[in-house]
């Protein structure tokens, strides 16, 4: 079927390519085929450049070329907000060509716990006999099939054609992260998300968004969403009241539900009876259905938190939460996300934990476990906020000793710098601290120093399966490394034989 761009956005342009068929649209110029239309983006590091990307999209058989501002070429239409408007336009024209039913979308957003819910949601539908996507940092696709993502969130284009292709491929759900940078781009304009998870903020990404207000209010464009129906918030966070008015606010009026592991009187759900232990975590799960007893396999005070927003999360898709509970169990969790690999009395934990809060949080549901010492293993990335180094390296000694300085992602930039300002204005008396550059090597020290009843958390990367130095990355995870330095620990010469 044939779809002009008039029909997808019925705005009156006084040209005759608005009202032909055309081809999709597209973002890169070099992939551009005949019929469609370029949407020239101005380039944030080399607006100059824009004009020549739309001539190389109309050389390559481009229809007409959508701007942001005033490019002065052939079959040329200014949009000033394109950028939030382009999923929209993407997400009806699919529907034109390939008519299909769509995902229902739960969409999560918060500093730390997206992928974790999101993906726990996704688990969750699963065993309900329904399929849902997932997407997000540690991959997307369909559970259990993933494949790695470029981004937290996709671009507008990219994001609509998956989830095309997920209900195309029998998906009835999909569990999506909602970064800040997605939310305010609009890359998840155009997608009808159908309840929203909040977990919780702390600082991140100020380098893009300048201070924690605007950060969180980018969040908060979650739930002004007009296809919203529920929001789930976490009343535990200090900026939950913002998300809760912003739910309030929306026109298309969603159920606000509020979870807390500590406020019993004022959260729609709250827990009762908490516990750890090296198995993970039992509580009671109090809920306007009634009380249910929750067994979860995974470790740490924030992942009661997750499970229980994800809980809810899958419960107002539709499912009984009595049966989602007797699943929990079962669950398998993100990649990354307090991965636990254990060596006889000995426990290593891979985490994502890269802000100061997340790294606090973890140590903190750490200590709960550990019977000897706690250890972190930790860097800083490259070109990214330098004023969180520091931070991070407190959060490390308020909640570890040892710690071993080491590197992440140095980026482009030098590691020395990195490292002198990660002990900039710190105070390492009273605790035994390492400076090992080398991540590799780092982790073959800590896997040869743990000793029994001792949990070592090498954080900062998680799922991430390279390092990027100087701007080339090199294939490294965690994980890998730490499996490898454990076996060769036990390896001995004797165990060797020769070839036959």
């Amino acid at each position: 079927m044939s779809v002009s761009f008039q029909e997808i956005n019925p705005v009156e342009i006084d040209a005759q390519w608005s009202k032909q068929p055309f081809q999709g649209f597209s973002l890169d110029s070099r992939n551009v085929v005949s019929g469609q239309i370029f949407i020239a983006l101005t380039s944030y590091s080399q607006p100059e450049k824009t004009r020549a990307f739309a001539e190389s999209a109309l050389a390559n058989g481009a229809l007409a070329i959508i701007s942001e501002t005033k490019l002065g070429v052939a079959n040329e239409w200014v949009c000033s907000d394109v950028r939030q408007r382009m999923g929209e336009w993407q997400e009806r024209y699919l529907q034109r060509i390939d008519p299909v039913t769509p995902v229902r979308i739960i969409a999560v957003t918060g500093t730390n716990g997206k992928t974790t819910i999101s993906r726990l949601v996704a688990e969750l539908i699963s065993s309900q006999q329904q399929r849902c996507a997932v997407m997000g940092t540690t991959g997307n696709g369909i559970l259990p099939d993933l494949t790695p993502s470029t981004h937290t969130t996709l671009d507008a284009l990219q994001l609509q054609n998956a989830l095309h292709d997920y209900a195309k491929q029998g998906a009835t759900f999909a569990s999506l992260e909602a970064s800040s940078h997605g939310l305010e781009q609009g890359r998840l304009n155009g997608c009808a998300i159908e309840i929203a998870v909040y977990s919780n903020l702390s600082r991140d990404h100020l380098d893009y968004h300048g201070t924690l207000e605007a950060y969180a209010e980018a969040k908060a464009l979650l739930f002004r969403f007009n296809s919203l129906k529920v929001a789930v918030i976490n009343l535990d966070d200090e900026h939950a009241a913002l998300m809760i008015n912003a739910a309030k606010q929306n026109p298309a009026q969603p159920k606000i539900l509020t979870y807390s592991l500590t406020q019993k009187n004022t959260a729609d759900y709250y827990i009762t009876d908490l516990s750890y232990s090296l198995a993970g975590a039992t509580f009671n799960l109090v809920s306007p259905q009634g009380s249910f007893a929750v067994q979860s396999p995974l470790l740490g005070h924030f992942n009661v938190e997750n499970l229980v927003a994800a809980l809810i999360a899958a419960e107002q898709a539709g499912f009984d939460l009595k049966a989602l509970a007797t699943f929990v169990p079962k669950l398998i969790g993100a990649p990354g996300r307090m991965q636990v690999i254990r060596d006889g009395e000995r426990l290593f934990v891979v985490d994502y934990a890269h802000t100061p809060d997340a790294l606090i949080q973890v140590l903190k549901t750490l200590k709960r476990h550990v019977s000897n010492q706690l250890w972190a293993v930790f860097g800083c990335g490259g070109d990214r906020d330098r004023g969180k180094r520091p931070l991070m390296t407190q959060a490390a000694l308020d909640g570890a000793n040892p710690v071993i300085l080491t590197s992440d992602n140095p980026r482009t930039e030098d590691p020395e710098q990195i490292f002198a300002d990660m002990k900039q204005g710190i105070d390492f008396s009273g605790h035994r601290m390492h400076e090992i550059h080398d991540r590799r090597e780092a982790i073959k020290f800590v896997a040869q120093q743990a000793q029994a009843g001792d949990i070592v958390v090498i954080a900062g990367k998680g799922h991430e399966n390279y390092q990027e130095i100087n701007g080339v990355r090199h294939w490294f995870d965690d994980v890998v490394e730490v499996r490898s330095a454990i076996d060769a620990q036990h390896h001995t010469v004797d165990a060797a034989y020769p070839a036959q």
